[in-house]
Order: structure tokens, then sequence, then C-alpha cells
């Protein structure tokens, strides 16, 4: 990609978080339904018409953020790096990260999940555009964890549902207000990555090798 190209992207996504961060700032503070675009506009400082640049209406600015703090564009990253590792150090590192992301953007998903719930064509385009595609790399990782015997077998589609099921559990516990859930959140991370690896069956030992090792010994 030639330079100038890639400048140009890096200042669309400049220009793309500081709207996103701007509206959730908004959204926190007055719910999603109350917000304006041109709230947004005027807490990120660009003019009206310059969201319309970035995002076709109020609706792709929520998938935006949703898409922010799923990191779902990173996931394949994450999934690919994590064939570099043990599963367990997976687990436990990667349920740590979602629960502080969650930490960090509770706010504004209590914001903006009444839409995501009461709005079906919303809830359909978040499935479609971030959680399926997730998913898929989710069963790739599982089955071949599963192929290199690291963890039992099973079927990957239901185990990746599985992975994210406990950390999704936890969060509406949080949203109901559990005192114990919110004063120990940390601790919640620690026990649930713990829960995971006990609940895969992991077959790791201290001296076992990861996928990517194993897949290397085997095309020497």
């Amino acid at each position: 990609m030639p330079a100038n190209e890639k400048f140009q992207q890096q200042l669309i996504q400049a220009r793309r978080n500081q709207i996103l961060q701007a509206a959730i700032e908004v959204i926190s503070e007055n719910g999603f339904q109350r917000t304006t675009v041109k709230q947004i506009a005027q807490r990120a400082e660009v003019a009206d018409g310059t969201i319309y640049n970035y995002f076709k209406n109020k609706d792709a600015i929520l998938m935006g953020i949703i898409a922010m703090i799923t990191e779902a564009e990173e996931r394949e990253l994450h999934f690919a790096e994590a064939a570099q590792i043990s599963f367990e150090e997976f687990v436990t590192t990667y349920v740590a990260h979602r629960m502080e992301e969650v930490e960090m953007g509770l706010p504004v998903l209590k914001a903006i999940l009444p839409e995501m719930i009461v709005n079906e064509e919303i809830a359909k385009t978040i499935n479609e555009k971030i959680y399926e595609p997730s998913f898929r790399v989710a069963e790739e990782y599982i089955a071949q964890q599963m192929k290199a015997g690291i963890i039992s077998e099973a079927d990957p589609v239901v185990a990746a549902r599985l992975f994210a099921s406990p950390l999704l559990g936890l969060f509406f516990l949080r949203l109901l207000g559990d005192e114990h859930v919110t004063a120990n959140w940390q601790a919640y991370a620690k026990a649930m990555g713990q829960l995971l690896v006990k609940g895969f069956g992991t077959q790791e030992d201290p001296e076992k090798k990861s996928f990517k090792e194993q897949k290397d010994s085997q095309t020497e």
C-alpha cells in the first residue's frame, strides 16, 4: 500500500474514532434514543454534516460503538496470536481482557442494550456483522485445539458459544445490580478463566507444546 494511501486511511480511522468516542460520552449521559447526531457532532467538535461522511445514520454509529467495544475487527488477530501460546494462557488472558473491556464500556453498554434488544433490525445486523464472524473464528480455533488433542472433543459450534456465555451471564448480573459481582469483577474474571479451562477438559501440562509448536514439529 502506498504511503500516502496508508496515511489517508489512518486519518479516516482517527476521525471515526473521534466521533465514536464522542458518541459514547453523549449516549452514556442521555441514552441512545435521546441522543441526536447534532449532539454527537458538538461533542466531537465537528460539523453536523461531517458525521455523515463516516456514518450513514445514528444506527451506524451504534454499530461502530459495539464493534469498538467488542474489538470485532481484531478478533482474527486475537485468535491467531492464541495459536502461539497454550490454551490455558490464552483463555485466562482473553477472559481478563474482555472483562476489562466490559468494565470500561459499561455506561454506554447500559444505554444501548435496550435498543439492541427491541430494535430487530439492529439486533440482526449486530449478529450478522459482529457475532457470527467472531464465532466462526472461535470455532476454527477450538476445532484446531481439539484436533491437536489439547482440549476434549466436542462440537466446535456449540463450544464457541459456551465459551462466550459465562461472560454474557456475568454482564447481565452486573446490569441487574448484583453487588457481589460488581464488587469482585476482577476476581470473577480469574475464576471464569479457570472454570473455562477446566470445563473444556484441557489436557495440557507444563511440558505440553502449544498448537503452533505441535504443528511446526509435524512439518519438520
